[in-house]
């Protein structure tokens, strides 16, 4: 017995690609509304200026289907921006153990900055998440010692609003677009993998695949 929901299956047990397709969408954006849902913190991988692939982990933030995008937060001096800013290919792993699922993108990257993306996502945002991005220092730099870069007036207390909005000069958001995404849902009983790929007009191409 496979163990997805039913409505993925069809009479014969095998999955619907449409089905699948619309409960990656379900899983993304749940991973935006559920901090502990797996698709909340995916792995994002840039290209390097010096070569190979850099990789973090970033919070899920905001889905659109209409548009096929994602959105992340990070701060505009960080190492990642850079990368982007001179290649913006942008790739992400999605896992979830619950859900047994595996999702990747490949996306195009957009860097929003001290714009209406950045303040619309800005007014969204909590003292206490505003904080990071009132760091002293840039991201990545070296320390002489463990640090958390905060000021020292920020290290034991979050900001309060009129304190977080320096932060906003370092803000940045990332918006990834994307035309295609491959699924793997892991089954004891065999695994099951699909592809899909959207054309510059918006037709839809899918296809399964050897897992």
């Amino acid at each position: 017995m496979v163990s997805l929901p039913l409505d993925i299956w069809s009479s014969d047990d095998e999955p619907r690609l449409g089905v699948v397709l619309d409960e990656i969408w379900t899983l993304l954006e749940e991973g935006v509304k559920d901090r502990r849902h797996g698709f909340h913190t995916p792995v994002a991988a840039t290209m390097r200026n010096e070569g190979g692939a850099a990789l973090r982990t970033v919070v899920l933030r905001h889905v659109d289907r209409e548009s096929r995008s994602l959105q992340f937060h990070t701060d505009i001096r960080s190492k990642k921006i850079a990368d982007l800013k001179a290649d913006p290919r942008l790739s992400f792993l999605f896992y979830d153990r619950g859900a047994q699922t595996q999702v990747r993108v490949e996306a195009t990257a957009t860097v929003s900055h001290n714009d209406e993306v950045t303040a619309a996502a800005w007014e969204k945002l909590s003292p206490e998440n505003r904080r990071e991005y009132l760091a002293s220092e840039q991201p990545g730099e070296p320390s002489a010692w463990p640090t958390s870069g905060l000021p020292p007036e920020f290290q034991d207390r979050d900001p309060t609003e009129e304190e977080s909005k320096k932060g906003y000069q370092d803000f940045a958001v990332i918006s990834a677009n994307f035309s295609n995404l491959e699924w793997l849902y892991v089954c004891h009983e065999g695994h099951r993998r699909a592809r899909f790929d959207w054309s510059s007009d918006g037709e839809l191409d899918t296809t399964w695949l050897v897992p």
